[in-house]
């Protein structure tokens, strides 16, 4: 694609729609997220300040890294605005990034929504925006930008097999001939839109439900689930019965001779804060909720922060002003929400209004543990939730099970083994080697080890029989 630089014969000319770059420098992500905030141009690697052309050397290496940063260092996802070409001046190559004007607040990933992450294009100059400017640009977008069903989305051709079997378990009829335009998951023009994009089977989605070992974020990292790359509806839920089912632990304690339990948290004032957060969510930002748990405390962060025209008290209230319309009506359908607006006052009676937090752009319900949780002890770094062809969630290990079969001896193939069988007693040999990345002959191996190490049992015949752990 041609750039909007001014070109002739020889000479390339800075302006407001261009900028020149000699080679790949750390302020060109800040260059593309000003182009991105403003009115898009062109930047041109292998170019001096002056015009000159002094090339690219090493064309491919150059590509790849410009094709890494545009992905991982800027958000919302810029992919789709962002083009890069080459041309051929001079006999030495040079590089054209052409940047499209964006339809959301961008960022530098590493600073976030501040002074230090977001830029305008000023003439030929990149500057810092100032938290008016942001606030400003991010109303803008939060009142007329935020329609994801008029959003095209990024996934060509989505299919949308798990959604529809949770309609008809929920007793509605699936008509294949309208169901797109009933859920609208098409842009007025016929597109595929962004909230195709949520709810399709397979998708670049990414929801983290992040663990650390302590009270701060400083204390390290010691589980790390991600339940992302399928519908949005199933991977809320698996992040959800994770928190609800393995991590919410109960404490009992005994007054007088009677037995008390104390639950680590609500599960329904938990709920209704993460399902609200998936659902309120500025899903036209690109940024997914996530999960993160502390020793004493959740914390659920949404992006898009109060709804224009909608006060505090309101809010507290529950009066309802979904950003998402269309998904608010799909969650009702689902019985994911009772109604609109009953969740927060729930959590309000819960947990106080202080458990909300208003920040630049995000929401943070914070919901305090009715006890100190013990930091887990071999815990996997990372975990995914499972789906079956149904589109029954699966992966509901207990927590004690799991950290009895992590305090064994026994190294990471086998402790994926015995999870894995734990959550399917029946799983075949080839199944194992598919979802540990071994052979079947190293799957085979570790079995036997296993089972003479009085760990595992196998219960009936070969093809009949199922799987027993002896933790």
């Amino acid at each position: 694609m041609p750039g909007r630089g001014v070109f002739s014969s020889m000479r390339y000319t800075e302006n407001e729609h261009t900028e020149l770059k000699r080679t790949i420098s750390d302020s060109l992500p800040k260059e593309i997220v000003a182009f991105l905030n403003s009115d898009g141009g062109t930047i041109y690697i292998g170019v001096e300040d002056d015009g000159s052309i002094k090339g690219v050397d090493d064309l491919d290496g150059t590509l790849k890294k410009l094709s890494d940063l545009i992905e991982f260092q800027i958000l919302p996802d810029c992919r789709e605005l962002v083009s890069l070409g080459t041309r051929y001046e001079e006999g030495r190559h040079v590089v054209e990034i052409d940047v499209q004007p964006g339809h959301a607040l961008f960022y530098i990933r590493k600073y976030g929504r501040s002074a230090l992450g977001c830029f305008l294009r000023v003439g030929s100059t990149c500057r810092a925006m100032t938290e008016d400017q942001i606030n400003r640009l991010q109303m803008r977008y939060l009142s007329f930008g935020a329609d994801i069903t008029e959003m095209p989305g990024r996934i060509a051709s989505p299919t949308f097999q798990i959604l529809k079997i949770m309609l008809a378990e929920k007793g509605f009829t699936v008509n294949n001939a309208t169901f797109e335009q009933n859920l609208k998951l098409r842009t007025s023009d016929g597109r595929y839109n962004r909230q195709a994009d949520l709810l399709c089977d397979k998708n670049e989605l990414s929801i983290k439900v992040v663990r650390f070992a302590g009270r701060e974020k400083g204390d390290g990292i010691i589980q790390r689930n991600e339940y992302g790359g399928k519908c949005l509806i199933l991977a809320m839920q698996q992040a959800y019965e994770f928190c609800a089912q393995v991590l919410n632990e109960t404490a009992v304690s005994f007054s007088d001779g009677v037995r008390q339990d104390n639950p680590l948290f609500s599960r329904t004032a938990f709920r209704e804060a993460w399902f609200n957060a998936c659902l309120h969510n500025l899903w036209a930002d690109g940024t997914p909720p996530a999960i993160y748990v502390y020793t004493d405390r959740m914390e659920i962060i949404s992006t898009g922060g109060l709804p224009l025209n909608l006060s505090k008290e309101d809010f507290f209230k529950g009066v309802s002003k979904p950003v998402n319309e269309e998904l608010a009506r799909l969650f009702i359908r689902l019985n994911l929400m009772e109604q609109t607006g009953y969740g927060v006052p729930l959590i309000v009676r819960e947990y106080g209004r202080d458990a909300f937090e208003f920040l630049d752009g995000f929401i943070r319900v914070t919901i305090p543990f009715g006890h100190e949780m013990e930091a887990a002890k071999g815990v996997s770094e990372k975990t995914t939730g499972k789906v079956s062809e149904k589109g029954e969630i699966s992966g509901k290990i207990s927590g004690k099970a799991s950290e009895k079969i992590s305090e064994k001896s026994c190294n990471g193939t086998s402790e994926k083994i015995l999870n894995l069988i734990l959550e399917r007693p029946d799983i075949t040999l080839a199944e194992l080697s598919r979802q540990t990345g071994r052979t079947e002959r190293a799957v085979s191996y570790n079995i036997r080890k296993l089972q003479d190490e009085g760990r595992l049992t196998r219960v009936g015949g070969r093809k009949q029989g199922s799987w027993q752990v002896s933790l």
